[in-house]
């Protein structure tokens, strides 16, 4: 992680003083680059999804052993489709961020995400430890999960994703919380100024998809920090639609525990 944030290569001379401290509040995290799209289900020409079942993506087919019960929306009765799925073996470590090396991490949704914000019955965050390889085991017909009334007439596209390394001070979303010290007390008011400006030229207020981290500036996210349960896990800004950004968040020792049983889903629609 040897990126130079574009507020780093710009800071100005008079701010000089404040670099160490700058970089010392750096916050790891991992990004998340989507491919194009390679598939679709719905739509007037359905391709279906080429990918595997244990390949990490956005939207598609999940891994799924046959000996175990698919997430059911209690609501329709329908089966949910994936949102989104992690082979954790793609992901790189990071400080600070516990996240699984081995094993596979699945969001599932029912239909309208902003009905699910906050009630668990609707979404379902599943981890599977062990990858199976054995073909014969796993669901290879999914035609049982619809596109009707589910997430897949909203977004039904898929597309491969990637991970790596990154860090950024995040901040839009915690400069209230760095513990400036008292003999920066008087240039961190003008560094407030400069620094807004800066983020605003480069955009930096919503860097995109992640893990871990911190949320992106929405006209939200100090009401979601407040009663949110734990920390970042995944933003998702889905690609087919980039206003929606669907958020997750884990109770601080749960994730260390792979125990993604409380995770909190929260929708946004900027």
């Amino acid at each position: 992680m040897t990126d130079t944030l574009a507020f780093l290569r710009e800071l100005p001379p008079r701010f000089e003083s404040l670099r160490s401290f700058l970089e010392a509040n750096l916050q790891p995290y991992i990004k998340i680059q989507v491919g194009e799209e390679v598939g679709s289900f719905g739509g007037a020409k359905p391709t279906g999804d080429p990918l595997t079942v244990w390949q990490s993506k956005i939207g598609g087919n999940p891994y799924f052993p046959k000996d175990l019960e698919y997430p059911i929306d209690p609501g329709s009765g329908k089966a949910m489709p994936l949102l989104m799925q992690i082979n954790c073996a793609d992901v790189p470590q990071i400080p600070g961020f516990d996240f699984p090396q081995q094993g596979i991490l699945q969001f599932y949704l029912g239909y309208e995400p902003a009905d699910a914000d906050g009630v668990p019955d609707k979404y379902r965050v599943l981890y599977f430890p062990e990858v199976c390889d054995d073909e014969s085991r796993l669901i290879s017909n999914f035609s049982f999960i619809e596109d009707y009334l589910t997430i897949r007439e909203l977004y039904g596209e898929i597309y491969p994703i990637e991970f790596v390394g990154s860090r950024d001070l995040f901040w839009e979303s915690r400069s209230g919380d760095l513990n400036i010290p008292e003999e920066f007390a008087e240039l961190f008011e003008a560094f407030y100024g400069w620094i807004s400006d800066c983020n605003c030229e480069n955009y930096t207020g919503m860097r995109g998809n992640k893990l871990g981290g911190y949320v992106d500036f929405h006209s939200n996210t100090n009401e979601i920090a407040e009663y949110a349960n734990g920390n970042l896990l995944l933003e998702l800004y889905h690609p087919s639609c980039t206003d929606d950004s669907f958020l997750f968040f884990i109770p601080d020792d749960r994730l260390g525990d792979r125990d993604f049983s409380e995770v909190e889903f929260h929708f946004v629609c900027d």
